[in-house]
């Protein structure tokens, strides 16, 4: 109990969301401006921006420090710059840097490499333009021509900010958007030509210059929702595909339905005994004693059910909360720890439901699925993070894990989420086990002779694709927001596309269990779970062709970290379908025993 109360406390003091409300600032008070790492689309690799040791400041402690920064490695550091509400600078100076000949080689690297300095100003992140024009999260950190490499060592930064306060007196502002325009200056020259006339192997000033702009409008996000380019293009044709899948979702449904009760009015417009032998002729009448026989590997099926359900509930919270603008995805650091923290208290729900149907499926080794549910995912997860953080370790990334980070993340799992999968666990084996409409016999029934369709290989090709096709531009899309670093306009998107992908897995699900009892086939239950969890597999398919299409990460660590991160996506995708529908197919089934009168 001490161990739970003090992981409590832990997940508390380290829990720490940005705030929805615009913070208001005085007339010449000072605002936070924190250094993020540098990061790059082509390495996937963060870095401290402090490697370089330019002007760095006496204390760089970690700021704003919680779970998921920890466990993502984000950096967040004091800056020495220096920003007062609505005081305008013009070139001042930082400090004045002189680069050693490791550090230029250093600085060469990560120029070639298109590293960006990412700051934050008030929380929010700072946006500039790159050479085709488009607005970019950070600032290039310089710029090469041909064997010469020049470094921004200036910053113009402009602050869109929304006065407050009506009165003359005693004025407040909130800020809206930080922009930045980026320079190589010489100390000996104030011209500027094409932004690459000052060598790295010069000494040189780092200045910035700050420029208050007025904007009529309190919308605090306005600027960083249109960040990945194309934006209206991409919103049109997503537009389009989510209308297509929601007609393919209708014309499933009306087919299911239509089928089902086609079959019902049939005997209900007959008289009793004309009824009776027609029902006997419906092939899903003919298995009525065997449709909810318990299928085998029961405890397997039971963990794998609980562990969906835990990541169905998670994720279609955070996507709600992010959709509606309660959590920001400029903050990775707070949505990560969101992610966990729903997570781990969502334990209990996974210990639930395993026990309930490891229960229904009448199983009698219930340590074994308490322990199952508990623990493997979390086993599974630390063993694939665990090797990419060896990986990170060696290329010296501020995102490889620390002792302290690795100490807390099991703290989580021990101290707060397996209590309360015990408890969950404990709660579902107490519940009574719901009734099946009617009763299974002793001996199982024969399957007859299966058409080509329903087999495992084409059933689960066919209906897999069916589920990722429906959303395939939205994946497409969110895969090139989240893997080039443009977060700021997917999670609207990612909630309903979410939605759409959980009822067409329902739908496929059904209808691939209808067939089956069609075709007097009462093993129905993993086809129910594995159909749709075929998505899973099509999206990691589809991770490895966008690598080779889109991507350009040549380091094996980053290929590493790449594959590893959208294996276990796509595992989480396969268990949230296969869940879904593996559920949908269970009530579709205890339904349609439920509406005739069996023997």
């Amino acid at each position: 109990m001490n161990f739970l109360l003090l992981s409590m406390i832990c997940v508390i003091s380290t829990f720490d969301l940005p705030g929805i409300q615009q913070k208001m600032y005085s007339e010449g008070e000072q605002i936070p401006v924190l250094i993020n790492e540098m990061t790059s689309d082509s390495t996937q690799l963060p870095y401290d921006y402090y490697d370089l040791d330019i002007c760095k400041p006496e204390s760089t402690e970690n700021q704003n420090q919680n779970i998921g920064s920890m466990i993502l490695g984000t950096l967040t550091q004091q800056s020495k710059y220096q920003i007062f509400m609505n005081y305008e600078l013009i070139d001042e100076i930082i400090c004045v840097k002189n680069f050693t000949q490791t550090e230029q080689n250093n600085l060469k690297w990560f120029i070639d490499h298109d590293y960006r300095v990412n700051m934050q100003i008030d929380g929010l992140p700072i946006l500039s333009r790159d050479y085709l024009n488009n607005t970019i999260i950070g600032v290039p950190l310089g710029i090469r021509n041909i064997n010469q490499y020049s470094f921004y060592n200036h910053y113009n930064f402009k602050i869109e900010i929304y006065r407050t306060s009506k009165s003359e007196v005693n004025q407040t502002f909130s800020i809206n958007s930080i922009t930045v325009d980026f320079e190589s200056k010489c100390m000996d020259s104030s011209e500027i030509d094409s932004g690459i006339n000052c060598p790295i192997n010069q000494m040189m000033n780092i200045t910035y210059s700050i420029k208050y702009i007025m904007s009529n409008s309190s919308n605090r996000w306005s600027a960083y929702l249109n960040v990945a380019t194309d934006s209206d293009q991409q919103w049109v044709s997503i537009s389009i595909t989510f209308a297509i899948s929601l007609f393919l979702n209708f014309l499933i449904a009306w087919f299911i339905r239509f089928t089902i009760r086609r079959d019902v009015l049939k005997f209900e417009a007959l008289p009793q005994e004309e009824s009776d032998i027609l029902i006997d002729q419906m092939g899903w009448k003919q298995i009525s004693r065997d449709v909810f026989r318990p299928p085998s590997g029961i405890l397997f099926l039971s963990v794998l059910i609980g562990t969906g359900i835990q990541f169905t509930i998670m994720t279609i919270s955070i996507f709600f909360f992010s959709s509606i603008g309660f959590l920001y995805s400029a903050h990775t650091g707070h949505l990560a720890t969101v992610v966990i923290v729903v997570y781990v208290f969502t334990g209990s729900l996974n210990g639930f439901y395993s026990s309930k149907f490891y229960k229904y499926f009448k199983g009698e080794y219930w340590l074994l699925c308490t322990l199952g549910s508990n623990l493997a995912f979390p086993v599974m997860a630390l063993f694939i993070f665990g090797i990419e953080n060896i990986a990170l370790m060696f290329e010296e990334s501020s995102s490889g894990l620390d002792f302290k980070t690795g100490i807390t993340f099991i703290a989580l799992q021990l101290g707060i989420q397996t209590p309360l999968n015990l408890l969950g666990s404990f709660i579902g084996f107490k519940f009574e086990s719901p009734k099946n409409p009617q009763k299974y016999g002793q001996i199982a029934q024969e399957v007859p002779q299966q058409p080509f369709y329903l087999d495992y290989f084409y059933s689960c090709l066919i209906g897999g694709l069916v589920c990722f096709i429906s959303v395939g531009l939205e994946i497409s899309q969110i895969m090139q927001l989240i893997w080039k670093n443009s977060y700021y306009e997917f999670f609207v998107s990612l909630f309903f596309t979410a939605i759409l992908l959980i009822i067409i897995s329902a739908e496929v699900s059904i209808l691939t269990v209808y067939l089956l009892l069609q075709n007097q086939n009462h093993r129905w239950w993993w086809k129910a779970f594995f159909v749709p969890f075929t998505s899973g597999v099509y999206l990691f398919i589809y991770s490895i062709q966008y690598y080779l299409d889109s991507l350009q990460f040549t380091r094996f660590s980053t290929i590493l970290y790449y594959f590893g991160t959208m294996y276990m996506a796509s595992l989480c995708l396969g268990l949230i379908c296969g869940t879904v529908g593996f559920l949908a197919s269970h009530i579709f089934v205890k339904t349609i025993y439920s509406m005739i009168k069996l023997d």
